[in-house]
């Protein structure tokens, strides 16, 4: 059942099971990019993952901004250290090599997942990442990326906003999952929907519309 009015969410990178079942519950979505910084909101640039020795992460590093005070995630850049782009793959290679559907998706990532996104903004990694998946997901919301507030005077928008962007999303039930790693860690919620997709491919959509059913 679709809910009622607009839901606002903060940006994250490959968000998760629970980000895209939120996203999927409404017709209408603002991510809020232009959220200030904060170096504490680590689902920007990281997400948690499962591999073999249990609980993993792939994280972006970012540049440090000019101004810590006055900056907003869309002055936040893409940095080079560590070649992370070699060690995000790898990770994901480890964790979901031998899923069902890990050779089908990966090759849509990759492009993103490489040295073309340093020094280009984490925002647009970002966004671009979260327009793959919810095409994966045939996820038909309306998403709309910036300023909530701009975001409504443009498009005249009378719907109730829903915000989430500091509280997490509490409407969303979790649904067990075929997990390629359940047999040794059991079944773990709340990973970034790239577990979903890896492990069960285009029955994932069913799984999120079951969540916020």
């Amino acid at each position: 059942m679709e809910r009622q009015g607009v839901l606002i969410l903060p940006p994250q990178f490959l968000g998760s099971t629970v980000y895209y079942a939120a996203m999927a519950a409404f017709s209408h979505v603002i991510i809020d990019t232009s959220m200030p910084f904060n170096k504490r909101l680590k689902s920007t640039h990281r997400c948690h993952i499962i591999d073999a020795n249990g609980d993993a992460f792939v994280t972006v590093p970012i540049e440090k901004p000019e101004s810590m005070s006055k900056a907003k995630w869309t002055d936040i850049n893409v940095s080079a250290h560590g070649s992370w782009w070699n060690i995000a793959v790898t990770a994901l290679r480890s964790a979901y090599g031998r899923t069902p559907f890990f050779e089908f998706y990966i090759d849509d990532f990759l492009p993103m997942l490489s040295s073309a996104s340093v020094g280009h903004p984490l925002m647009e990694l970002d966004t671009r990442l979260d327009t793959l998946l919810r095409r994966l997901f045939l996820i038909n919301s309306q998403v709309f990326y910036g300023n909530p507030t701009e975001i409504v005077q443009k498009n005249a928008i009378e719907a109730p906003l829903i915000d989430y962007r500091s509280r997490k999303v509490d409407f969303i039930t979790n649904i067990e999952y075929y997990q390629h790693r359940a047999l040794k860690h059991g079944f773990q919620p709340g990973l970034s929907a790239i577990d979903l997709l890896f492990n069960l491919g285009p029955e994932a959509p069913l799984i999120l519309r079951r969540m916020h059913s």
